[in-house]
């Protein structure tokens, strides 16, 4: 039995470790979006040529900015989450 748990226990950490590199990388992604929301400036929407209408329209800078902060929580939530009960997902197999 001891044999079977070494390898799952070593997948469960290269598991865990993939999804930290990953919280991670999203961590500084959205570090990015915050960095360009608080750039973000009032710019005068483009006219529709010619009659066209418009189905879409683009976030004001202020609901950029609370998008990214918003996001950036959330994240700092997952990833203290993550870290409480990291030796909880280490210890245990990942399912799919």
């Amino acid at each position: 039995m001891a044999a079977t748990l070494k390898p799952v226990n070593r997948r469960a950490l290269r598991r865990y470790g993939e999804f930290w590199r990953a919280l991670q990388m999203v961590g500084n992604a959205l570090v990015e979006a915050e960095r360009l929301a608080a750039k973000a400036g009032d710019a005068t929407p483009a006219k529709a040529s010619q009659g066209a209408v418009a189905h879409w329209s683009t976030p004001t800078p202020e609901e950029l900015r609370a998008a990214a902060k918003k996001a950036g929580q959330s994240m700092q939530v997952m990833a203290s989450g993550a870290k409480k009960w990291e030796a909880e997902l280490i210890s245990r197999e990942w399912r799919r």
